[in-house]
Parts: structure tokens; sequence; C-alpha cells
């Protein structure tokens, strides 16, 4: 089998130590999630019945641009399973690796949910622009709308994420890692090449409550496992100034970049600024703003303007991986 770096048509980079090519196939749509509407999501989630309806569309896409890297986040669904399956497959019928940037969510003793205490800690650091930029956001606008939320519940989620004290609530502080569980979570891969580990943005909750220690000891483990660690979040502008201050053992980062500003938190000129001052490498998801970017105009932002050295985009069919991974090899040509 012809390994993934060799393969790969798209130019590679080393990144904490490995190389990865520097376009990355994203795990969006083949969990369901568009960022578009929950109309196209449902589309989606009936197109696939299978592994092999998965891999119909991964293998020409995978053998047409050479793209030999793939983002792999596991959940208990039916389509992450498939996901996977589909992975082996393409990469049977082709001869060829695919390397995975590898996450996870947090396997950790509690699971709270964060997006309140997100806003109101960004409310402080944004102040009065956070909140136009928030709810015209067309990502957090299609997580509302899949939820089957009303302007209303939007206004009551707002009155109780500002009602909320700037320090995490004591329960946060009793939250262990569970580290077996990672660890045999990571078992699961070991026929894979893995370059590079990227967690999940819910990983971001370690960071809020402070528990740094316990951040410490999951990075620790995946970066023997693995090599490096890349703390994922939609609030760079928040949580990477927070994980630097504490000196987190983090190789990297994994967040949205984009022209627009969409889903870059808690807003764009705060996250690129804490992504230059952090001075590691970031692998950028939402290059093209969930759809809403045209793709040369998107990656010449992302590579050109931004720097980033590493790209994870998804397409959903033939006709858009040729629009989205021909502007991307235009643009790193051109570099």
């Amino acid at each position: 089998m012809k390994g993934y770096a060799q393969a790969s048509k798209f130019p590679l980079v080393e990144i904490a130590g490995r190389k990865i090519p520097r376009i990355v196939l994203g795990q969006h749509p083949y969990d369901g999630v568009t960022y578009t509407s929950w109309e196209r999501d449902q589309q989606y989630l009936k197109r696939w019945n299978g592994p092999q309806s998965m891999a119909e569309l991964m293998k020409p896409v995978v053998q047409r641009f050479g793209l030999t890297a793939s983002r792999r986040v596991p959940s208990d669904t039916k389509l992450s399973e498939w996901h996977l399956e589909a992975l082996r497959i393409t990469m049977e019928k082709l001869d060829t690796e695919i390397a995975l940037v590898l996450g996870s969510g947090v396997p950790t003793n509690v699971q709270p949910e964060t997006a309140e205490y997100l806003y109101r800690l960004s409310l402080r650091l944004a102040e009065k622009e956070f909140p136009r930029i928030w709810r015209e956001d067309p990502i957090v606008r299609y997580g509302f709308e899949c939820r089957r939320a009303t302007e209303v519940d939007l206004d009551r989620f707002v009155q109780r994420a500002t009602a909320l004290p700037v320090d995490p609530p004591p329960e946060w502080k009793s939250v262990a890692v569970d580290c077996e569980r990672l660890d045999a979570l990571l078992n699961q891969y070991r026929g894979f090449s893995v370059p590079v580990y990227a967690s999940h943005a819910g990983i971001e909750f370690l960071v809020l409550a402070r528990r740094f220690d316990e951040l410490n000891e999951m990075a620790d483990l995946v970066r023997r496992r693995i090599g490096n660690f890349f703390l994922g979040t939609h609030y760079a502008g928040l949580i990477v100034p927070m994980a630097e201050e504490a000196k987190v053992h983090v190789d990297g980062y994994l967040t949205p970049i984009n022209e627009a500003g969409i889903y870059m938190f808690p807003n764009q000129r705060l996250a690129v600024q804490a992504i230059q001052r952090a001075k590691k490498p970031v692998v950028a998801i939402k290059p093209l703003g969930g759809g809403r970017i045209r793709p040369e105009r998107a990656f010449k932002y992302v590579f050109r303007e931004a720097g980033i050295p590493v790209s994870m985009v998804g397409v959903g069919s033939m006709e858009e991986a040729e629009e989205t991974f021909g502007a991307a090899q235009s643009v790193l040509e051109r570099l």
C-alpha cells in the first residue's frame, strides 16, 4: 500500500514534528452535519445507508485529488462506524493509505453544558460587539434552527448567559479525565497513521473549568501515543490565551479560520490575534464558513493572508470537490 505522504497530490508541511498534507478531507457531511440547514442535513442522513454509500463519494474524491488525510472524530453512532469503514474500503480499493487527523470528545466524569458560560466570558471580552456577532453568525443560527428554537428561545438563552458569574461553577472543579477510556480509544486506531491529534471543541470545557492539571494529563497521554496534541476550539480569542497563560502542554490549535469571521469567537479580530500571539501551528476548520465563501477566495485568505499551514474542508459531491479542491490546488501552487 502506498503511504499517505507519497500518494498526496497536495504539498506536505511539517507541524509539531509530523508531516501532513496541507488539505485534509473534513468529516462533514459524512456525520450528517452541513452547517447550512436542517433540511440539507436530513438529505445526507437519508443518503448514507451504510459504509459503501460513503465510500462511493470518498473513493473518487481521494483518487481524483490525491487527498490522503482525513478528519476523524469517533462517536457512538452508526454514521461514525460507517465513516471508519468507508475509510478502510477506500484505502483497500485504491491501495493507498489515508492518514487521520484524529480527535475525540472528553472522556470525563461530568459533561456540563458550556454554551452559556462561553457566551458570558465572550461578552466580557468583546463587550457590546459580541451579542450582535453571535446572533448574526450563520452557523449559530443554523444550530438553533436545527433545535427548532425561536427568537424567544434565543432571547432567553442570552438572558441566562448574561446573568452568569464570570467564575466557573464550583461543581466543575470536580471534573476528572478518564485516561483509561482515552487510551482505549487511541488503541482502536493502531492500524492507521495518525500524524496529528486535534481534540474536539468539547475539550474547551477543561480550560473553562480551569482544570489545567487534567488537561495536561490528557495531553501528555496523547503526546506519548501520537506525538502531539492540538487543542480544538471555536472560541480561539478566549480559549487560546487561557491555555497559553496556563502553559498547557499544547503543540497547536484547531479552530475556525475564514475571511468572513464565521464561527470565530468572541470575534474575528480577537481570534486571529490570539493565534498569532501563541506562535503555534494551526489547523483551520470552516475555511468556507460552512459553504458561504467561494473556495478560491477562502483559500487565499487561509493560506496567503492568515499564513495557516493546514486546512480541513469537507465536500458532499464531486461537483463540490472539483470546485473546492481545484481552488485549493490553484492557490497553493501560487504561494
